[in-house]
């Protein structure tokens, strides 16, 4: 036992073998894909924080437009309406129609107004003619008349004198015992007569041009002139030109009335909303529908306060529509509100027990769509917008400032 143990402690140790370096493959892949994430996510952090920087992001945002109320001018039962939501019109469109017998039946009462004092018109028309004609005649023949007498008077002056002469002639050859007393007396007598002839006629001259005066004045009798002054009756054609001029003013107002009562469409767009149904009665201002133009929507995103220093009109934004996911849209800043949303709420907080919260306020800010399709945007849509709050040069505005 003792020989056995000697000799095996006297064999040398033989060497151990070393740890093997070789590391496994999939540990090495394990590391490469570690290291790649943590630099995706430094590189990701990197971005967000640069992001953050240099973009305002609201996400109180939604699709706004220029929401049309129409409605009926008149009151009426509407005797035709059949529009419904999503309905196209293009302007001027028939919307409803009211009952309109009432309205019609009058207006062709006020067209035959018209007819009948058109008619009466032209007849004073007429009238002023005739009347002119005739007072012109009647003067004519009043001046002839007045001629005539003055040229009567004229002869009967002429005889006159020479009745006179023809008596003194006579009493003087009487006195002479020349002539008997019969002829003094004849001659006499004659003289009376020529002096009674040429006062007759110097009477008749003054009645002639007293009416003379009168025809000048339309003032004359008989035959001559059956019709008024042609003054009176220009006078009167004044009178119903203006009866003309009203009654079509009636029938102006009716017609316009009888045109309301068809209610159109007063734009292009789609019908959003509807509020009566055929047979309803409905006021002057009652809504009927409401409607708006495709095209013509815009962004409204209501930004805090805190981030409102950093906009300015123009900058870009990217918009994110949340029913087109896949949908690019953009636009850029067109209005920046100057009054908190708060302010308008139909409910203020005027804080009467002195507790005081302080929360952040949004500023409305208006942002127009670029590029996308805007006609497929609907009044009410949630969006997501991004705005650009860099400078033209790339650097922050922030900074700028």
């Amino acid at each position: 036992m003792t020989d056995s143990t000697t000799s095996s402690q006297a064999q040398p140790e033989q060497p151990q073998p070393r740890p093997s370096r070789y590391v496994p493959r999939s540990r090495l892949l394990k590391g490469l894909v570690l290291a790649v994430v943590i630099v995706a996510l430094v590189v990701w952090i990197g971005r967000w924080f640069y992001h953050q920087h240099t973009h305002v992001t609201g996400d109180d945002a939604r699709v706004v437009t220029q929401e049309v109320t129409v409605s009926s001018r008149l009151p009426g039962r509407i005797t035709d309406f059949s529009r419904i939501v999503g309905d196209q019109l293009s302007q001027d469109d028939v919307v409803a129609r009211l009952y309109n017998q009432p309205a019609a039946l009058q207006l062709e009462q006020l067209k035959a107004r018209v007819k009948r004092v058109q008619a009466q018109l032209a007849m004073e028309q007429q009238q002023v003619a005739l009347a002119s004609d005739q007072l012109s005649g009647g003067i004519e023949e009043t001046a002839g008349q007045l001629q005539a007498d003055l040229s009567a008077v004229t002869a009967a002056k002429a005889a006159l004198d020479q009745a006179r002469k023809t008596y003194e002639r006579s009493e003087r050859l009487f006195r002479s015992g020349q002539v008997s007393g019969q002829k003094k007396d004849e001659d006499y007598y004659t003289y009376q007569a020529a002096k009674a002839d040429f006062q007759h006629a110097q009477r008749q001259v003054k009645v002639d041009r007293s009416a003379l005066a009168n025809a000048h004045n339309g003032m004359m009798t008989g035959p001559a002139m059956t019709l008024p002054k042609p003054d009176l009756v220009r006078a009167q054609l004044a009178v119903t030109r203006q009866s003309l001029a009203e009654a079509k003013a009636a029938l102006k107002q009716q017609r316009l009335e009888v045109t309301d009562r068809v209610v159109r469409s007063p734009v292009e767009g789609i019908v959003d909303k509807t509020f009566v149904e055929p047979g309803e009665y409905v006021s002057p201002g009652q809504p009927l529908l409401m409607m708006h133009t495709p095209d013509n929507v815009w962004i409204e995103a209501n930004i805090k306060e805190t981030k409102v220093h950093s906009l300015r009109p123009g900058q870009p934004v990217d918009i994110a529509v949340d029913a087109y996911p896949d949908q690019t849209f953009t636009g850029h800043v067109q209005v920046i509100g100057h009054a908190a949303t708060s302010q308008f709420a139909l409910l203020p907080n005027p804080n009467p027990s002195g507790n005081f919260t302080r929360i952040t306020q949004r500023i409305p800010v208006r942002i127009r769509i670029d590029q996308g399709p805007r006609a497929r945007l609907s009044p009410g849509m949630m969006v997501v917008v991004d705005i650009d709050v860099r400078d033209s040069a790339g650097r922050d505005a922030q900074a700028s400032r």
